[in-house]
């Protein structure tokens, strides 16, 4: 299967070519809504930044934190001052033990990734959180919820979307009522 060119699909993604210092070859980045492509360099700092504020949260020191990581103290120094850079693999490690979401040390790095502003950023990570809190069956509930709500009828209305899911959304409003750590009442 041979796919879209190469400069098709940077098209349809809506890549712009970056000179990144960090960085040898060409790379392509999404335009943010603010225009301002951020560098990897700063990338890093961001992500840093968030690892550190997630600790501090939980009032852990670095020496604390290293152990539980597999590191050392200075090890675990330079991912927070952005000497070295996170694997992907330590990162699900860093939410593991810090007990943070993938969004809690991302979303700051590249807030564009989840929003075009930052209200709605703010939004949708709010939204998040409370998914988090529901057991299984509520949020095949609100899934449902959204599927009829994204379904319009030909005036780009919600035809019977919204009304048919109303008791659906009053049920995934009121979680607490329904989950007693196993899912029963």
């Amino acid at each position: 299967m041979a796919g879209p060119s190469l400069e098709q699909w940077i098209s349809d993604l809506g890549l712009q070519h970056v000179n990144d210092p960090d960085v040898d070859k060409p790379v392509y980045r999404l335009r943010p809504p603010d225009g301002r492509i951020t560098l990897s360099a700063a990338l890093e700092e961001r992500i840093s930044a968030s690892i550190r504020k997630a600790r501090e949260r939980r009032n852990l020191s670095r020496s604390k934190l290293a152990p539980l990581l597999g590191l050392s103290e200075a090890v675990y120094a330079r991912y927070e001052t952005s000497v070295s850079r996170l694997t992907v693999g330590r990162l699900i490690h860093l939410c593991e033990v810090l007990g943070a979401s993938p969004e809690d040390l991302l979303a700051p790095a590249a807030i564009h990734l989840w929003g075009e502003n930052q209200s709605k950023v703010d939004l949708l990570l709010a939204c998040i959180d409370k998914l988090r809190a529901f057991d299984a069956e509520i949020l095949q509930d609100v899934f449902s919820l959204l599927n009829r709500l994204g379904k319009t009828d030909t005036s780009g209305h919600g035809g019977n979307g919204a009304a048919s899911a109303a008791p659906l959304l009053a049920r995934a409003a009121e979680p607490s009522k329904r989950m007693n750590g196993h899912g029963e009442t």
